[in-house]
């Protein structure tokens, strides 16, 4: 039995689920793909799946296992990989993986830019709010909005993620500028949607962050079309400057702040954007020559 390549369709049946999306992904037949599997689990002593017609699930200790081998895989798949690519320019498959929102205004450009330096590069790029587990997953470069860095990570911060209250000059030209949270309340709002929902607004007190009940006239799981929205004259918007700075600069869109409070969609100061990365992976020439153009790139703290 080639063990490697029975744990290489284990990894690959843990994340697809499928034996058969796992054979299209190698190029083979379904039934090589469970005929290994069959053979790693005989070896090990141990039933890896639950199989059923429909759904084809870790069990107990497949999950385990998954947890163990992965690390040791990746590094071995990492090593090759920089011995290949020792005397060779830049090249191969780099994958990437960001906020849709982030990734559309600013990542995208900059990985065109990428491009163009290192034209034998293959960018597959996944825009998602999914959390990726970097140690069991092929993502060679993460980019998330987040307060806390997952561990075992190196965790670049590149961007504070800095949000502002913005509405056109026409809207405020229909509905006044609020002043206040108490005027603010009376107007109409543009939320984008997260993956558990809308994102509330919080309001900063001497008591600490309160959430904000008010009129809310749109949402949206893209940033394009909230910024869209605003620039329209349809409603408020708590956007991002990385995402809107043209427009504030050129004045399509006014910067709104209140009186007596800062608004903001998080409860923690601490949140930025971060380049996320495993640290072995950045002796691979295109991933650390990716790494470095991005950072270089994209790094704003305002």
């Amino acid at each position: 039995m080639d063990k490697l390549r029975a744990i290489k369709y284990f990894l690959k049946v843990s994340e697809t689920g499928s034996f058969t999306r796992t054979a299209k992904e190698f190029g083979v037949p379904a039934s090589s793909v469970s005929r290994r599997i069959q053979d790693l689990e005989k070896d090990l002593g141990a039933v890896l799946f639950h199989r059923s017609t429909r759904l084809v699930k870790l069990t107990e200790l497949g999950a385990l296992y998954l947890e163990e081998i992965s690390p040791a895989v990746a590094t071995i798949e990492n090593t090759n990989e920089i011995l290949q690519q020792h005397a060779l320019k830049p090249s191969g498959i780099l994958r990437v993986t960001a906020n849709p929102g982030y990734g559309r205004f600013r990542l995208m450009p900059a990985l065109r830019k990428l491009r163009k330096l290192y034209p034998d590069i293959v960018i597959d790029v996944e825009l998602t709010d999914r959390l990726v587990n970097l140690s069991q997953n092929p993502v060679d470069i993460a980019i998330r909005a987040t307060a806390s860095p997952p561990e075992r990570t190196v965790a670049c911060k590149i961007s504070n993620n800095r949000f502002v209250m913005v509405a056109s000059p026409k809207y405020l030209k229909a509905h006044g500028v609020p002043k206040s949270l108490a005027e603010l309340r009376a107007h109409k709002t543009l939320h984008y949607r997260g993956p558990n929902g809308p994102l509330s607004w919080y309001a900063k007190t001497v008591e600490g962050w309160e959430e904000l009940s008010h009129s809310i006239a749109f949402i949206s799981t893209e940033g394009e079309a909230l910024v869209e929205e605003a620039l329209t004259g349809f409603g408020i918007g708590l956007i991002p400057v990385w995402a809107i700075g043209a427009h504030l600069e050129a004045g399509r869109l006014i910067e709104l702040k209140l009186n007596d409070t800062e608004l903001s969609i998080s409860r923690n100061d601490n949140s930025g954007i971060f380049l996320l990365y495993h640290r072995p992976k950045y002796s691979i020439r295109k991933i650390r020559a990716a790494v470095d153009f991005l950072i270089a790139e994209l790094t704003d703290l305002d």
